[in-house]
């Protein structure tokens, strides 16, 4: 199959009837409200990110088959690429402008499939919608065809992008029809874009705070660290651990239950925060003060040291191993330091469409070349290096540690 030729019905409810099943067995599935039962494609559905299973959540419930965008490293998989492929899949470069992509989207539209994209181009971690990408808007004018808007709650909550298991409850999903057909002539790519970030905006916490549904499961703070990687007490990076439903540091002892209400519970000193998101909050505005400050720089430059392996994938080809070995923070660049004796430096200025795979793998350009560092032991945190990489690009900090004026 392909764009062209979309799968049958027959082989659709095939195909779907055991997953809707094995989906209703492990959540509790609310459909809000389905707009899409009696549209007729071509149409498009932008949806909130939060789940590994989101693209089958919407396909379970649509009629037609999605032609989902789908990130261009899950076609450098020789089977994952046969098997998006033949539903129609669309590859994009994260964070890159993509021609192809848009030719591919204009043949989705002109073969009337319905068109499927995450604006937010990654699972969220914290339950709350992150920034749209901005070419979403002007996509959306460019096919100008009718818009559904699906938001997926709970979806968070049974299973946050930094844990390993999941957790039982009810997931909520509403497919509503916001625009028709030339809804967005008149607009400009900026107005389409807030448009588009006010009716996708969904925030797990808030609405969760108002629904309190147990989400049951083992070990539910396990990998927490994954996502914070800032002590709230004595704010030293790094130092954090999970075990069970417990997340303490191991520099002050700091420690909080997190519960099936995904809120936090004081076990030994106050709780700083409620919620992994008011934590995230905080911690992402304390590193961008510190990781130029430098009275700090040494706790950042011991906190950015993990074991990981370096992948390089070339000219579309599948990944290949180049080596395990130490990552560091060194200045404005990537360190690695290979366990062949290598060394490699990857300058930040250098490095385009750097984005989080899963939860455990860094991908991002340099030339035309295409690397991945995999966080491949279990408690390291491929977002603490995303986000002290964008703090340190946002401080401009040089090589020696300081700030360049």
């Amino acid at each position: 199959m392909s764009i062209e030729k979309k799968p049958s019905r027959f082989m659709q409810k095939t195909l779907l009837a055991p997953i809707r099943a094995f989906i209703k067995s492990r959540s509790n599935i609310v459909i809000e409200r389905n707009d899409t039962r009696n549209m007729e494609p071509p149409y498009l559905i932008l949806s909130n990110h939060v789940n590994n299973w989101d693209p089958l959540f919407l396909n379970c419930y649509v009629n037609e088959p999605i032609c989902f965008i789908a990130a261009d490293p899950l076609f450098r998989n020789p089977f994952l690429k046969h098997v998006l492929n033949y539903t129609g899949a669309i590859p994009k470069m994260k964070f890159k402008n993509d021609v192809g992509t848009i030719r591919s989207v204009l043949k989705a539209k002109k073969h009337n499939r319905v068109i499927g994209i995450f604006p937010e181009g990654n699972r969220n971690w914290d339950g709350e919608t992150e920034p749209l990408i901005y070419s979403t808007a002007k996509l959306a004018k460019l096919l100008d065809i009718p818009v559904v808007v699906a938001t997926i709650r709970g979806g968070y909550m049974t299973h946050p992008r930094w844990a390993d298991n999941h957790r039982k409850g009810v997931i909520s999903i509403s497919f509503e029809k916001k625009w028709d057909k030339g809804a967005f002539k008149d607009d400009s790519p900026e107005t389409v874009h807030q448009k588009l970030t006010d009716a996708l905006y969904h925030n797990e916490v808030d609405w969760q705070s108002g629904q309190e549904i147990a989400y049951n499961g083992k070990q539910l703070a396990h990998y927490l660290e994954r996502l914070l990687f800032v002590c709230p007490h004595c704010n030293m990076p790094g130092k954090l651990h999970s075990h069970d439903d417990l997340f303490e540091c191991r520099n002050c002892n700091y420690t909080v239950r997190y519960t099936p209400s995904g809120t936090f519970e004081e076990v030994k000193l106050p709780v700083y925060f409620s919620t992994p998101r008011d934590w995230n909050k905080w911690q992402l505005e304390f590193l961008e003060v510190t990781v130029s400050d430098p009275g700090w720089v040494a706790h950042w430059n011991e906190a950015m040291q993990d074991h990981v392996k370096l992948y390089l994938s070339e000219e579309d080809q599948p990944f290949k191993l180049v080596s395990g070995g130490n990552l560091m923070w060194s200045g404005h660049s990537i360190h690695f330091q290979a366990d062949n004796g290598g060394n490699y430096y990857f300058p930040f200025e250098d490095v385009e469409g750097i984005n989080i795979q899963f939860h455990h793998k860094l991908d991002f350009f340099v030339g035309e070349k295409m690397y991945r560092i995999v966080f491949y032991q279990p408690r390291t945190s491929a977002y603490k290096w995303l986000q002290v990489i964008k703090a340190v690009k946002k401080a401009n900090i040089g090589n020696d540690g300081e700030v360049i004026s």
